[in-house]
């Protein structure tokens, strides 16, 4: 009757082991597939704000549309996403500088527009150095006054910026803080395109 005994404290040891190692591992494991999730999620939504950015700036670039119409056509091909809501787009149009007197580029306001529900500054505007654009590129926009050039090596650039504030879904910043609500509980997303 003792090894009978025996065995079966054992076994009962080794189911309180594992309770032990379950309750030790469970809150890793349940961490991990809540990163795994909002970090997939967060992905996806970075590749649509990249590709939303990429074709508004392709379409705006060609004047199929008025800007404003461009932007309700966007947010509504971002479908995962309510950019209408959560985002914001900005089409800029920059025309560059024409004569001698006006060398410098300048935004066409009247066929910029933005529109979302998100509170984000632009990276381009006019109290901006060089209106937001890189110092090579607002060189190519420039009049050329010199011999032979008499204008700008490119006449105009269209810029299209998304903002997408992405929240978590799972609740990982209430176990990991700062995790992903790096601002005001979301964190943003930005791509910009420049045709």
């Amino acid at each position: 009757m003792r090894p009978t005994q025996n065995n079966r404290c054992r076994r009962l040891g080794q189911r309180g082991i594992a309770a032990v190692e379950l309750a030790l591992i469970l809150p890793l494991m349940i961490t991990m597939a809540f990163v795994i999730i909002d970090f997939g999620i967060l992905i996806q939504a970075r590749l649509i704000v990249a590709n939303v950015a990429r074709e508004g700036g392709s379409l705006a670039s060609r004047d199929i549309q008025s800007a404003g119409s461009l932007i309700s056509m966007l947010q509504a091909g971002a479908s995962p996403l309510n950019l209408s809501s959560n985002g914001r787009i900005y089409i800029w149009k920059i025309r560059a500088g024409t004569t001698k007197k006006n060398p410098d580029p300048f935004i066409d306001l009247t066929v910029s527009a933005n529109g979302g529900g998100l509170s984000v500054a632009s990276s381009i505007g006019s109290g901006k150095p060089n209106l937001g654009l890189s110092a090579q590129l607002y060189d190519h926009l420039e009049f050329d006054d010199s011999p032979g050039q008499k204008t700008a090596d490119i006449s105009e650039v269209t810029v299209v910026e998304v903002y997408y504030k992405y929240t978590p879904v799972t609740p990982i910043s209430k176990f990991v803080p700062g995790l992903l609500t790096d601002s005001g509980g979301g964190t943003i997303i930005l791509s910009k395109a420049v045709f």
